[in-house]
């Protein structure tokens, strides 16, 4: 029987641990997966997880067992009571914290970097039952062991809870040294491998040198692999300690070698290079192949090599369709001078590029538009080298040069893009500090508005439109309160940092989906947070979010509501994991679009649609006086797009106050008078003020308004017989902590 609950046990100071088993005993573990980013999904994710294995003919307790990658925490995860594992059966225990989510959730995750997990008895001083210690993983791909139970450790297919496979592996003498940095001013140096295979290859074993006549400098651990058609970087540190990405050697700017050898010490492949420049790596180009370049702006380390192709971009993208519509790629040309594209290549893969071939005799007008319809990039759904692209993870797509004969030059332009909505296009927008990929207001392909799929592909591509911007904005940052000063020293004032998130509408926005209410919105990148249940903004109004829990931490929230007098009716959001970095971060505001739904592959998953981002700073052009003065980034106008430095000034934080400025909605005729309406926010004062002239007078006061529920507010102004004209303004006061 399998019981399906959670439970993580308490802390515990370092145990005492018998020595291992010398053979698989009755309960073992059975397969791990410590890189999962596409292959077996759980809950609407893609979490690492640990599969047990029980040997014996007989159901076992497992209450109270252990698992651990940390010699020094034996029980970070321990097994709830009344937990069993059946005679010959599997049990899984996912690696992730979604407790929500029925199964065991272990509450840390895997290192695709390699560690020793290890399975624990329930005694008071812990025998270790079982244990694997495992390096490099390929994405995608479990270890295991075959058969179930008992069979040596090899590469399997993913099949968590299921018998394993073992998965067949390609030739080690198709790996190439293919990329590396020598002289680096940002970190070490590092160097990079490349699998020509389309089969994973194992790379337990092999060894890496700096000096060709010592080659047996690094051996990579047992249990390490390299994908197919893919790549891996190592640190060239000197650091072993830090884990199986990591080698005993340096690489010399003065110019010098990389060798890769076989177990047996015979040379698998082997690089010289002279006098390196700094910040700009060498490497194979294109991938695997003899021609040796610099990557003046392009190193790429752990992916694919490529020198930039300029004068084209990717301008907009259609990826999540129904009829009468399909996807779409349009391409812009920046010259001024027409670029032939025949034979060049369009494909989401970089592993894979030469997926569709355009057309001879394709040419990309000067500075004008070129659109490719789903019917000519996926002519044979779900058979490569066709494709789609994915609406529900997001992706690249590339456009790589090729010549006359088919080959590609190593000349390469890609577009990251993100989940999208149904009907929503992702496309370019300029900002004053460079170029974003957004979603847009509208599509804008050339054939918009088509009544069928023909006429949707008549679009031969125009101008982009505006951005879309989400009814609720990211709108106060406050990344750098300052410093705690306690006996003379300094230290970060983390629990007075805070997220503010503003409705700009007059609805009341659901932070879920209704339709699914366990899926709720999340920041996400610098700190994580999932929004609770049943969670709202009402029209106009804000929420904070902050990196404290304000319901157990009763002492920072009080702190929290003196430092900027926020009012006891607001309570925030929190807490969050990760930190506000004080030299710049990224904020993404997500929310959930619908599941996927068989029989497409990803069924039970949940995309997550970005609605808003700040990627700040504390350097020009962002307001350099957030940073530790007292003042928070405040968002100049929510209705305009975000993730630009124009829209954000620095001043006095308002965590209880709307963001933006004030403005007039409108003024309306009220009998023998004028209303005049704006929005106000809870808990302050405003003053609408008039005169009879635009150039001249004095501003007289009308009315003094204290706003106690944020919303449409209305002042009256009655006019005198006879006025001809009337010019108002909106003040409010400026409170600084």
């Amino acid at each position: 029987m399998k019981l399906f609950h959670a439970w993580l046990g308490p802390a515990a100071a370092v145990l005492a641990v018998t020595a291992p088993p010398a053979f698989a005993g009755p309960l073992v573990i059975n397969e791990i997966m410590a890189d999962n980013n596409a292959a077996v999904i759980h809950g609407g994710r893609y979490p690492d997880w640990i599969e047990l294995y029980n040997n014996s003919d007989q159901a076992m307790s497992i209450s109270g067992m252990r698992l651990s990658d940390d010699i020094a925490v034996l029980d970070k995860y321990v097994f709830p009571p009344a937990t069993f594992i059946g005679a010959r059966e599997r049990l899984v225990v996912w690696c992730d914290s979604h407790l929500e989510i029925p199964g065991l959730h272990g509450g840390f995750k895997l290192s695709a970097q390699g560690a020793n997990l290890s399975l624990y008895s329930a005694d008071a001083t812990p025998v270790l039952l079982d244990s694997i210690t495992f390096g490099l993983q390929a994405a995608d791909f479990s270890v295991g062991r075959v058969p179930d139970g008992t069979g040596a450790w090899q590469l399997t297919q993913p099949t968590a809870g299921g018998p394993n496979v073992a998965q067949a592996l390609g030739s080690p003498a198709k790996l190439k040294i293919n990329e590396w940095m020598a002289s680096s001013s940002s970190g070490p140096d590092w160097l990079e491998l490349y699998n020509a295979d389309a089969s994973p290859v194992s790379l337990g074993g092999l060894f890496l040198s700096a000096d060709l006549t010592l080659p047996a400098n690094t051996q990579l651990p047992a249990l390490s692999f390299i994908g197919p058609k893919g790549f891996r970087q190592f640190i060239a540190d000197k650091d072993l300690a830090k884990g199986a990405d990591h080698v005993n050697f340096k690489l010399s700017a003065g110019g010098g070698s990389i060798g890769l050898f076989t177990a047996a010490l015979q040379p698998l492949d082997t690089i010289g290079f002279g006098t390196q420049t700094t910040d700009i790596s060498q490497g194979r180009l294109p991938d695997g192949v003899a021609t040796i370049v610099g990557f003046f702006t392009t190193a790429s380390p752990g992916d694919a090599n490529y020198l930039p192709l300029t004068g084209v971009v990717f301008n907009e993208l259609l990826t999540h369709t129904d009829p009468p519509v399909e996807d779409a790629i349009e391409l812009l040309n920046t010259t001024d001078a027409p670029l032939d594209l025949s034979g060049w290549f369009i494909s989401d893969s970089k592993s894979d590029l030469q997926r569709f071939r355009i057309p001879n005799g394709t040419t990309l007008p000067a500075r004008g538009f070129r659109v490719f319809y789903e019917y000519q990039f996926n002519p044979n759904p779900g058979t490569p080298p066709s494709f789609t692209l994915n609406s529900a993870h997001g992706g690249k797509v590339y456009l790589a040069q090729a010549d006359g004969a088919g080959r590609l030059t190593g000349y390469l332009v890609s577009q990251k893009f993100d989940a999208a909505e149904n009907g929503v296009s992702l496309g370019r927008y300029v900002t004053s500090t460079g170029v974003d990929f957004t979603a847009l207001q509208e599509r804008t392909f050339g054939a918009d508005a088509a009544i069928d799929l023909a006429q949707f592909r008549l679009g031969t591509g125009r101008a982009n439109a505006a951005p879309r911007i989400s009814p609720v904005v990211i709108s106060e940052i406050m990344y750098q309160p300052p410093d705690l000063v306690v006996g003379g020293v300094s230290t970060d004032n983390k629990e007075a940092e805070f997220i503010k998130l503003q409705n700009t509408t007059g609805a009341r926005v659901l932070l879920f989906d209704p339709s699914h209410r366990t899926n709720t919105w999340q920041l996400a990148n610098a700190v994580e947070f999932t929004f609770p249940q049943n969670a709202y903004i009402d029209p106009y109004a804000t929420v904070l979010v902050v990196g404290f829990d304000p319901v157990t931490n009763t002492t920072a929230l009080a702190a929290f509501r003196e430092t900027y007098h926020l009012p006891s009716a607001i309570t925030p959001f929190g807490p969050w994991d990760g930190r506000l970095k004080n030299s710049g971060d990224t904020i993404e505001l997500l929310k959930p679009d619908e599941p996927q739904i068989s029989p497409h592959p990803d069924a039970g998953y949940v995309p997550y649609i970005l609605v808003d981002k700040v990627k700040y700073s504390d350097v020009i052009p962002w307001p350099t006086t957030a940073s530790g003065t007292g003042a928070s980034l405040q968002r100049r106008d929510p209705r305009a797009y975000g993730n630009d430095a124009a829209n954000w000034l620095a001043d006095a934080p308002v965590p209880g106050q709307a963001s933006g400025p004030l403005t007039i909605q409108s003024v309306q005729l009220l009998g023998n008078g004028l209303g005049i309406q704006f929005q106000g926010a809870a808990g302050r004062s405003y003053t609408v003020q008039s005169r009879s002239s635009l150039t001249s007078g004095s501003w007289l006061k009308l009315k003094d308004v204290f706003v106690t529920v944020t919303g449409l507010q209305t002042a009256t102004d009655t006019l005198s017989p006879g006025a001809s004209a009337r010019f108002y303004r909106l003040v409010t006061p400026v409170t600084i902590p």
